[in-house]
């Protein structure tokens, strides 16, 4: 099954990076500049793992314990520290490199976004070899998520080129926009983590407790899935408008 799921990812994100990499005008980027980021982003799931192991470190060395807070916060607290900040500030860390590596190359907001889509698409593929060896009903909601990641870092990018822009140009805010692209994608991924992964109701021996936590994990699903689906329609409709969003003129 992991053989399965990885064969999938590799033809389903691959599919839709390059769908990305063809619609850009005037023209594409390079092989070197398409490949590199997706190297990095399965680099960086180890790295994500390295930093997941420091947070379990640190709240050991605190005294933390899930006993001692509510299912809600002990949710939200599990899912940021296993899986929101150590997994995007390692994806964040990638994209830095890949745009300090081409930064002469970089011409607009939209090859910020490929390096977000690429660094995403390559985080994707071992996790879902890793953890892609569960039930049927797992499987399903994996395959039907596959983009999620693709998705959080195409945010996280375009936050990020769009800081470029408006710092060069002054036709926006750019101190707004570089928390957003570290805080927006750690939102989104803390709280869906919180809902369906680290979810401790699911964990509860009352009836009542475990039904919510299963209809909570449900709408995460569903809110996830349609925010995929919209976020690469929507970034589909603007693509030249971020093409046209260009560093050349300004610098």
């Amino acid at each position: 099954m992991a053989l399965v799921h990885l064969a999938l990812s590799i033809i389903v994100l691959g599919f839709l990076y390059r769908r990305m990499i063809i619609r850009e005008t005037p023209a594409q980027i390079g092989k070197a500049q398409a490949v590199t980021p997706v190297f990095l982003g399965v680099i960086s799931l180890p790295v994500s793992f390295a930093f997941f192991i420091l947070n379990g470190a640190i709240a050991a060395a605190a005294g933390y314990s899930a006993e001692h807070h509510s299912l809600v916060v002990s949710s939200l607290f599990s899912a940021f520290a296993s899986a929101g900040l150590p997994e995007e500030t390692a994806k964040l860390l990638m994209m830095l490199l890949v745009l300090r590596i081409f930064r002469a190359r970089i011409r607009n907001v939209y090859e910020y976004i490929l390096v977000g889509a690429a660094v995403g698409f390559g985080f994707t593929v071992p996790e879902e070899f890793i953890y892609g060896s569960g039930t049927i009903a797992s499987s399903v909601v994996r395959i039907l998520l596959v983009a999620a990641h693709m998705v959080i870092g195409i945010l996280m990018a375009k936050h990020l080129g769009l800081a470029r822009y408006y710092k060069l140009t002054g036709k926006g805010s750019s101190r707004r926009e570089y928390p957003l692209a570290f805080l927006s994608p750690l939102i989104i991924h803390t709280v869906y983590d919180a809902c369906v992964i680290n979810n401790n109701f699911l964990n509860s021996t009352d009836n009542e407790m475990l039904s919510i936590g299963i209809i909570i994990g449900m709408i995460a699903l569903v809110i996830l899935f349609v925010l995929q689906v919209f976020a690469l329609l929507r970034l589909r409709k603007n693509t030249e408008n971020y093409c046209t969003m260009t560093f050349i003129e300004a610098e």
